[in-house]
């Protein structure tokens, strides 16, 4: 069976009605046909005023012809010049009204999400004053810049961002927000977990029983919290150098260690779902060399693994103290 009548065959008898799966498929196909159907009468309306301007050029060459034989006969530059100008006028502004349009049927993408569609095409009509005309080597000013720029606009990554995202989820899942940047503050979770937390971010026995800070709850590491949480429940003098002195100022050392921009951690992964993609699971987050070697002893060798997995992804070698 020959192409074309497959595919008149193939279109179907009227427009299916709202709610069938085939309605979108069905109005954008008229929509070409009638588009094509119209560009088709264009381009025969074109082709007839090709054919009439033709005999008139020809006899205006002839004219052009004669007069130029016959010498010494007063004013033939200005006529020559007047006929040329004739003639531009009538091959290009009459054809140029010809691309006038009218405004595209938007009946046929009613349920069809189209971006803006210039409703018609500027006309030229023979009337135009010449001093108007449009150089092609100067168009239109330059549309506004659309942003990204180019496609690797959005595969950009800002390692900072994507971590201080991730802390934020989690912190307003867990309700937390209002005391998270107060080193002063503590309190203690529910043993209850949010419904919207993966199993890693569920309330460890150091969480629910001990007054902790509220960052704490935000590492996606249980063993790591639950370290950190009994180690800054014991009295200064028996905790590392690092988690001294004023339980503020540790804090503060500890915040800065996790959102240092070059050394702390890196999250990897988006909110698809509770898979190793998302920012919320252990195997997302990334230490950093600054945060291992000042908090190393609250983190346990899968960690590290996980760490020194995504560093070697990076080109970068593995975690180290010294």
């Amino acid at each position: 069976m020959p192409a074309e009548k497959r595919k008149k065959a193939e279109m179907p008898a009227a427009v299916p009605e709202i709610g069938d799966p085939d309605r979108k498929r069905v109005l954008n196909v008229l929509a070409q046909r009638r588009y094509r159907e119209r560009q088709r009468e264009k381009i025969a309306a074109l082709e007839a005023q090709t054919k009439l301007l033709s005999p008139r050029s020809d006899h205006i060459a002839s004219s052009e012809q004669a007069t130029a034989n016959q010498p010494g006969v007063p004013g033939s530059d200005a006529v020559e010049i007047e006929q040329v100008n004739e003639l531009d006028s009538l091959q290009y502004g009459d054809n140029l009204v010809g691309f006038d349009t009218m405004p595209l049927d938007m009946s046929f993408f009613g349920d069809i999400e189209l971006c803006d569609v210039p409703s018609s095409i500027p006309s030229t009509s023979k009337s135009s004053d010449p001093s108007t005309k449009t150089n092609p080597s100067s168009s239109t000013l330059p549309s506004a810049f659309n942003f990204p720029l180019t496609p690797d606009g959005m595969q950009i990554e800002v390692p900072l961002f994507a971590t201080m995202r991730a802390f934020a989820t989690i912190a307003t899942i867990l309700n937390v927000t209002d005391n998270i940047f107060n080193p002063t503050a503590i309190h203690t979770l529910s043993s209850i977990p949010h419904p919207s937390l993966p199993p890693n971010l569920h309330p460890t026995p150091a969480q629910v029983v001990i007054p902790h800070h509220p960052l704490f709850d935000t590492l996606p590491w249980p063993s790591v919290r639950e370290k950190l949480i009994c180690m800054f429940a014991l009295p200064p003098a028996f905790r590392p150098s690092i988690a001294q002195g004023d339980m503020g100022e540790a804090i503060q050392r500890l915040t800065l260690d996790l959102d240092d921009s070059k050394d702390g951690i890196r999250v990897h992964g988006n909110m698809a779902g509770w898979t190793d993609g998302n920012e919320m699971t252990e195997e997302c987050w990334e230490v950093g060399e600054r945060f291992y070697k000042n908090w190393w002893w609250s983190m346990e060798p899968k960690v590290i693994e996980i760490s020194n997995r995504r560093r070697k992804e990076r080109g970068l070698g593995a975690l180290r103290l010294l």
